[in-house]
Parts: structure tokens; C-alpha cells; sequence
């Protein structure tokens, strides 16, 4: 029923419409077959990990470079052990990364950890007993403390600093997938 509908109507078309409506028909399948493609996740070449993913840094001084060589300009030293950072791409041994405050550059792939640490990214955050908005608090979390993620469920994370376990809200710190929480 519905192909003979779609037949009558097309034979009342012009040939000109008809390479119309091809057209656009065709742009609109390639469109969403763009935006498919673009939905899957992307993987590195190199490691076939995913990307973005979260790791930190193995040493103290990390320098954080304009490009992927040693040939480089150092735009930056990191000089905080765990610190997370997001792979956002990967060259060689180099891996491209972002940190927290959103600076970009290039770090040799032998410095950084797939160990995942978060850091708060608000003022203060208050580390919890339980998971909850009504649970008692262990202690305040300063803006750039650095902690050991252990798990995140929905709005929480259960984290590890020092000799601190807790939970704290996940939009209060930096270093995990808000899409899979982790």
C-alpha cells in the first residue's frame, strides 16, 4: 500500500524533483551515517585504548611540551605525583593530554600511570561517611587536593586520601567519565 502510494506519487513529480528528492535523500543518510560514526568511541592508533581516558602522572616533575618530541619547548612542569590527566590523542610514544585547568601539550607516554586519581576542582567539597547527601562528613576537601579513585556510583565517588576514605559528590573533582562515571 504504502510503495504504490509512493509510486503515484512520484510519477506526478517532474524529473527535476525527482533528482531532487535523490539528492537530498542521499545527503540525509550520509548525515547520519556521520554522526553515527562520530557517536562510536574513538581509539588510539597506537594503544587501541580509548580516547579520551583518564591516567596520572608516575613522577613528581613531568614537563608538559608544545609538540611530540623532545625537540619541543617545554610549556610546562608538573610537579605533583598522581596528578590526573585526559588523554586526548596519541603520536608515537607521546600522548597529547588536557589537565583539570585545561591546559594542553605533550607528555612521553613512559611518565604517565593508568592508576586513576581524581583532584577537586571546587573550593571546598566535603568527603562523606556514605554515599548521600545527609551522611556525616569526615572531612573538607581544599580546591587541587589529589586523591585515589576507587569507584564512582551516580552522583558519588568513593575515594582515598591518605588514610581518608570516602565519598564525595563527582561533580566536586576532575578525572572521571561523567558519561560512565569512572
Amino acid at each position: 500500500m504504502v510503495i504504490t502510494v509512493c509510486m503515484l506519487i512520484l510519477s506526478k513529480i517532474t524529473m527535476f524533483s525527482k533528482v531532487f528528492v535523490l539528492l537530498v535523500s542521499i545527503n540525509l543518510c550520509l548525515t547520519v551515517s556521520e554522526v553515527s560514526a562520530d557517536a562510536s568511541p574513538t581509539v588510539g592508533k597506537k594503544t587501541g585504548l580509548p580516547i579520551p581516558r583518564f591516567v596520572s602522572l608516575k613522577s613528581d616533575k613531568v614537563n608538559l611540551r608544545r609538540g611530540p618530541s623532545l625537540d619541543y619547548k617545554i610549556d610546562w612542569v608538573y610537579k605533583r605525583k598522581h596528578l590526573p590527566l585526559m588523554i586526548v590523542g596519541e603520536f608515537g610514544h607521546w600522548r597529547k593530554v588536557t589537565d583539570f585547568e585545561g591546559y594542553t601539550g605533550w607528555v612521553y607516554k613512559d611518565l604517565l600511570s593508568g592508576a586513576r586519581y581524581i583532584i577537586v576542582n571546587r573550593k571546598e567539597t566535603l568527603l562523606r561517611n556514605k554515599a548521600g547527601f545527609n551522611s556525616l562528613g569526615k572531612a573538607i576537601l581544599k580546591r587541587e587536593v589529589i586523591g585515589k579513585l576507587i569507584n564512582c556510583e551516580g552522583l558519588w565517588c568513593f575515594i582515598k586520601i591518605k588514610n581518608l576514605r570516602g565519598y564525595v559528590l563527582a561533580d566536586h573533582i576532575w578525572g572521571i567519565s561523567f558519561d560512565k562515571r569512572h
